[in-house]
């Protein structure tokens, strides 16, 4: 029987609660850390998906931008065209 005891890892009655409750709010302070983890990095991939659908708008109003920059040169080319017409 003392044998089965020497090769097996065992607590006793020698280990003082002290280092029991250590241990218990440690693990508590663990638990409430990766809940605040887990909290931080959700709100981090809301942020990143908005980020994102920003992005595609931002890009299509670059887009639309660009058009009106087109159409704006495409006017004053033509009124330039008219107004030599008249000046003639």
């Amino acid at each position: 029987m003392r044998e089965w005891y020497e090769r097996h890892w065992m607590v006793d009655r020698r280990v003082p609660i002290a280092v029991i409750v250590t241990l218990l709010i440690q693990m508590g302070g663990a638990l409430v850390w990766a809940t605040q983890l887990d909290a931080r990095v959700g709100d981090m991939e809301r942020q990143t998906i908005t980020s994102a659908s920003l992005n595609e708008k931002f890009a299509r109003l670059e887009e639309r931008l660009d058009d009106m920059k087109q159409n704006l040169a495409a006017m004053k080319r033509q009124l330039d065209h008219l107004t030599d017409r008249l000046g003639r």
